[in-house]
């Protein structure tokens, strides 16, 4: 009989230890989890397992053919753009879940990100919002009610990039309103949940979890565990403002950088993990230590975002000329301003 593992989804095996599933033959029929969710819930220890989008694909297809409601959970930190992957083989009637609202600041109103979010979001079939915290339990009986409202049958699924949150969040969900136990794996590290996990709430309502979006535009995919550990808030980011005449720079830890090329003297906040080495300096400063990072010219036109995929983002609030300098493969892009 197949038996799955209850962390991440995988079908457990015990003859290849470099596939997805291994537990060691002797603790095959014992274990709950395979081996390498053991690991990395029990020890912090990481083991890559490269997923491709295909097989996510495959999956949103398969869900595309029920009516069932789908929770689109996304990291407000990020908001990653994955929903055009699922807009596109996905109709069912979406729940969007704002995660990890506990790592934005306190004086933003929910009722403002809601809307920026919503704006972002106004071409897809989205019936409500919710923003959580997992962490701090906020937000979650309001998402639970919605679950309900919308639900038309015992299922739900719940969809979004990886390192949303999703697992964290169904995790939580467990907790506060079903008497089960759940052993979902949730990490800081991408591609945690390998397969569907089906997690019960009660009679009526069945949890999903599915893989998520492997997003190959973010700075995740391009760094160790030890410095995802820093460039992930854990918590409430508390917003540096740097006043800067042109021909300055700010330096962005070893991660990335922007040069103020030309403009007026401006306001450059940022809202990045406080973990990070944040520092002004003269353009010409350490040219040599980000020689391998790939530029990106942007004209702003004032109350701007700059947004450094997987890092953060950089509020601009007067017209100019920058240069972000970021890792090969990064995405960097402009948006209005969220705050």
């Amino acid at each position: 009989m197949t038996k799955k593992c209850l962390g991440c989804g995988s079908v457990m095996q015990y003859d290849n230890p470099e596939l997805e599933g291994y537990v060691d033959k002797k603790d095959y029929n014992s274990s709950l989890i395979c081996k390498r969710c053991f690991r990395m819930k029990y020890y912090g220890e990481y083991y890559a397992v490269k997923k491709k989008n295909d097989e996510f694909i495959d999956i949103i297809k398969s869900i595309n053919n029920t009516n069932d409601l789908v929770l689109y959970v996304v990291d407000l930190f990020t908001l990653s753009d994955s929903i055009e992957i699922i807009h596109k083989y996905l109709s069912n009637d979406i729940l969007l879940v704002i995660t990890k609202r506990d790592v934005m600041p306190k004086s933003i109103n929910n009722k403002k990100l809601i809307n920026y979010i919503e704006t972002l979001n106004k071409n897809y079939n989205i019936m409500d919002t919710v923003i959580v915290s997992a962490m701090n339990n906020e937000g979650l009986d309001e998402l639970y009610r919605k679950i309900k409202q919308y639900q038309v049958s015992k299922k739900v699924y719940v969809v979004g990039s990886t390192n949303a949150g999703k697992s964290t969040l169904v995790n939580k969900l467990v907790k506060n309103y079903s008497t089960a136990t759940s052993n979902i794996t949730a990490s800081l590290m991408p591609s945690t949940t390998l397969n569907q996990i089906n997690v019960v709430l009660d009679d009526d309502l069945t949890l999903i979890d599915t893989p998520g979006i492997v997003d190959e535009t973010s700075i995740i995919n391009y760094i160790d565990f030890k410095d995802l550990k820093k460039i992930t808030p854990k918590k409430e980011i508390k917003p540096i403002t740097y006043q800067l005449n042109s021909k300055k720079a700010i330096e962005l830890d070893k991660y990335a950088r922007l040069n103020y090329i030309s403009g007026p003297k401006n306001s450059f906040t940022i809202y990045m993990s406080p973990s990070l080495k944040v520092s002004q300096v003269n353009i010409t400063t350490h040219e040599e230590k980000y020689k391998d990072l790939i530029k990106h010219r942007f004209d702003i036109n004032g109350r701007e975002d700059i947004v450094i995929n997987g890092l953060g983002y950089i509020k601009i609030t007067n017209p100019g000329t920058i240069d972000i300098l970021a890792p090969k493969g990064v995405s960097v892009i402009k948006r209005d301003a969220m705050v």
